[in-house]
């Protein structure tokens, strides 16, 4: 963990947290608890990363969205649910392997 300025930011509360959930309580917790707290863990790391990601990764997903002709996110997991031909569904993978490619970029991997 990093050292803490007096006032931490969002990534450093988020990040004590995490360690916490992992590395103090994981260990004494198992069964069903043990799974709910492995996915809230998860949960929080993905918190992290769109933090981290912030305006830029907004803007790249504005671009894809707009891209695929939808408004956001939850009217393209829509038309996916749906389903789609093959085309289109060629057309939502490539958008979205770009998406993926600016966003590691981004947060740096």
């Amino acid at each position: 963990m990093r050292s803490h300025a007096a006032v931490p930011d969002h990534d450093e509360l988020l990040e004590a947290v995490v360690e916490t959930l992992r590395d103090e309580l994981a260990p004494s917790v198992s069964g069903r608890g043990r799974y709910l707290l492995k996915a809230c863990v998860a949960a929080l790391e993905t918190v992290r990363r769109d933090l981290a990601a912030g305006p830029a990764r907004q803007e790249v997903d504005a671009a894809v969205f707009a891209e695929l002709g939808v408004a956001d996110e939850r009217a393209l997991v829509d038309e996916i649910r749906s389903g789609l031909d093959p085309e289109r569904f060629a057309e939502v993978v490539a958008a979205l392997g770009r998406r993926t490619e600016v966003e590691l970029r981004v947060l740096g991997r």
